[in-house]
């Protein structure tokens, strides 16, 4: 299993081998929440995100292998790369210990009921017990799968953009300014990348999603009933190409099992890179 305290170790990790290190914003119980970035900030940046959903905790220790090799090795990067291995910091804490650490008496209580028991192995929301992939301000509240109050999974929240986490992503999002989003997510072997957009934005994302799915194998799949969404928004809001990818064959449960790591890395080992190589070199013709 990849913990936040596994997080923490490898941040510092990387500090130390000189990766520029520093914090997206805080979680809902104040946690921070880390970003690393390896390359240049002039040319073509891409933005790397893993661990939105909670139970989907494998994508951080895809993030981070992503990180260690363009670290260590000699990689032709054409920009830049931020990378935010965890979102859900607070709800990755909770599936694997549950709600021990946390301070408040209330706070543990409320999760407890809204999870029905103990154990959060299987929790995708936040400590708030709201979705973050459903609170970003993309057509909120309309999706086919939506929850309109707390629950372990597909949780709204009150109003869109309600959520500490999703704030902190979208205005870092907003500071950074990527050419391109990679939200990694669990499961199915598929690449979601479209939300409404016009046909010179489609043709284009669809170029690039398409790149992904080659390198990948896995399969490209259309608009989906789902909305609000953090690559939604992306995609509607700035008007920049985004890529959920739903790594892991579906025959396997949630928690996603660790054994399968390596496949994974190999699949997207280079998904990062030959995306910001890809979009820099188009911006050359």
């Amino acid at each position: 299993m990849y913990t936040f305290f596994h997080l923490t170790k490898d941040v510092q990790r990387f500090k130390n081998a000189g990766c520029e290190c520093g914090v997206v914003g805080k979680s809902h119980l104040g946690q921070d929440i880390p970003y690393l970035f390896l390359g240049q900030k002039t040319g073509t940046n891409v933005l790397v995100v893993g661990s939105t959903h909670a139970r989907e905790h494998i994508t951080s220790l895809l993030v981070a292998r992503q990180v260690w090799f363009y670290l260590t090795q000699k990689v032709n990067l054409h920009g830049g790369i931020y990378f935010v291995p965890m979102l859900n910091v607070d709800g990755v804490r909770l599936c694997h210990e549950g709600v021990d650490w946390i301070k408040s008496k209330e706070q543990r209580d409320f999760l407890i009921e809204t999870n029905g028991g103990y154990d959060f192995a299987l929790w995708k929301a936040n400590a708030n017990a709201v979705d973050i992939n459903v609170n970003f301000d993309a057509h909120w509240g309309q999706g086919a799968s939506n929850v309109t109050k707390p629950a372990p999974a597909n949780y709204i929240g009150t109003h869109p953009m309600s959520e500490a986490e999703t704030v902190a992503i979208a205005q870092f999002t907003q500071q950074t300014n990527p050419d391109c989003v990679i939200t990694y997510h669990a499961k199915g072997q598929e690449i979601y990348w479209q939300f409404f957009q016009d046909e010179v934005a489609k043709a284009r994302d669809y170029r690039y999603a398409k790149m992904i799915a080659n390198y990948t194998g896995y399969k490209l799949v259309g608009q989906m009933p789902s909305t609000g969404g953090y690559k939604d928004w992306c995609v509607q809001k700035l008007g920049i190409p985004a890529v959920t990818i739903e790594v892991g064959d579906d025959r396997y449960p949630h928690p996603y099992p660790y054994h399968q790591i390596d496949d994974i890395v190999a699949k997207n080992l280079l998904v990062p890179q030959k995306m910001t190589n890809t979009i820099f070199k188009e911006k050359q013709k």
